[in-house]
Order: structure tokens, then C-alpha cells, then sequence
């Protein structure tokens, strides 16, 4: 029962978190978590502003693919995870979480599917590259027939 209790004061605190429904409503969730009526700190605060961008739906799916490795991230939240968020935010929810005691054994894998999920979105994010030598030479091609 003990264990069940645990469980369900982690999903509070991480749906607080990543989801950010309302923020009265957010915030009396962190508070409920918490175990005490108390007003956030300003980390907190900073952290419910990272998590707000991830509204509604991308909370769950990064939470989901860091915390259990049991989702791939979606292009459109990894557009906001990179664009939104930014790597400071996403190092620090993800850090702040790892407080819990339930994901403290593994930590370790925590933190590679979190910097695994941010790579991967980093990556998604980057332009198509053309090859730079094919592109040079087309180029010297052009100007030399300039000349001529």
C-alpha cells in the first residue's frame, strides 16, 4: 500500500510538472505532492514555466520516453523541446525529478535517455546538409565558364 501511495505522489508531481493543466490547478497539485500547503519556490516557478511550454500532450510523451524508455518523442515535440524549452530547462526538470527516490537507482540511465532525447531532437531540428564539395564545384564550374 506504502509502495502504491509512493507511486501515485510521483505522478502527481511529475504531471504537475510536464503538463501544467492550470496553473492554480498545477500548483496545487506540486503543493499536494509536496505534502504541504506552501507557496513555490522560485526554482519551482521556474521549472512550471519549462514544463508550461510543454502543454498538453509533449509533457507526457518526453516524461514517457525519459523516465521509462517506453516512447519515441514526436517531431512536433521535439520542435518544442528545442525551441521552446531549451537544454537548460530540460536538464533541470529532468534533474529535479531524479530528486524523487523512485528514479534515484537509476539515475544514471536517466540522465543518458535524457540527453539521448535531446540529441535526437537536437538532430531532427538541423537543416539537411547538401555535400559541400559537389556544391564548391558546381560553384568553380559556373565562375570559370564565366571567364571563357
Amino acid at each position: 500500500m506504502g509502495t502504491f501511495n509512493n507511486f501515485c505522489v510521483v505522478v502527481v508531481l511529475t504531471i504537475s510538472l510536464t503538463l501544467m493543466v492550470k496553473r492554480g490547478v498545477s500548483r496545487e497539485m506540486i503543493w499536494e505532492a509536496n505534502d504541504a500547503a506552501r507557496p513555490l519556490s522560485s526554482y519551482e516557478q521556474y521549472l512550471q514555466n519549462c514544463a508550461a511550454k510543454l502543454y498538453p500532450d509533449c509533457g507526457v510523451n518526453i516524461f514517457s520516453a525519459i523516465f521509462f524508455g517506453n516512447d519515441t518523442v514526436t517531431c512536433e515535440c521535439c520542435d518544442k523541446l528545442v525551441n521552446d524549452v531549451g537544454k537548460q530547462c530540460h536538464d533541470d526538470m529532468t534533474k529535479y525529478i531524479l530528486q524523487r527516490p523512485d528514479y534515484r537507482t537509476k539515475k544514471n540511465q536517466i540522465l543518458c535517455k535524457s540527453d539521448s532525447v535531446w540529441n535526437d531532437c537536437v538532430s531532427l531540428e538541423s537543416p539537411a546538409l547538401e555535400p559541400v564539395a559537389a556544391t564548391f564545384t558546381d560553384s568553380v564550374a559556373h565562375q570559370s565558364h564565366l571567364f571563357m
